[in-house]
């Protein structure tokens, strides 16, 4: 289970963006054997958190949102992501907290995770509508 939500978590999509290939024609991003390969992921031992059992079954019950959406950002809003106040669903953020303190981030540093994950994506979908 820990290891399932560790891939699921924000920081996980984050590191995803930065190394899946890209088809920019049409928004598209794969990731392969040698992406995954080249993945970083915590530990799973490092989350002997009591709130995995519950955190896993709330993200096995419902259907994932858009990044924009589970990050609690709207590229669409007028306001640049980077100044956007991060409102993470309340499971991934309970998720993410566990992952960003093992990390050790700040506050700051945990909404630049979101702000940077929904930039990249927004980057990539966006380019793709200009081809």
């Amino acid at each position: 289970k820990s290891a399932l939500l560790l891939l699921n978590s924000t920081l996980s999509l984050l590191l995803l963006e930065v190394i899946g290939r890209k088809t920019f024609a049409v928004g598209v991003m794969y990731i392969y054997g040698p992406e995954f390969k080249n993945c970083i992921l915590l530990n799973p031992s490092l989350l002997k958190d009591k709130k995995i059992n519950k955190i896993y079954s709330q993200f096995t019950i419902r259907a994932i949102k858009s990044i924009f959406e589970e990050c609690g950002i709207n590229p669409k809003s007028g306001i640049p992501i980077e100044k956007q106040e991060p409102k993470p669903l309340s499971d991934r953020a309970e998720l993410d907290n566990i992952v960003f303190d093992a990390l050790g981030l700040t506050v700051d540093e945990r909404k630049d995770v979101y702000r940077a994950v929904c930039r990249l994506v927004w980057n990539r979908i966006s380019k793709a509508k200009s081809v």
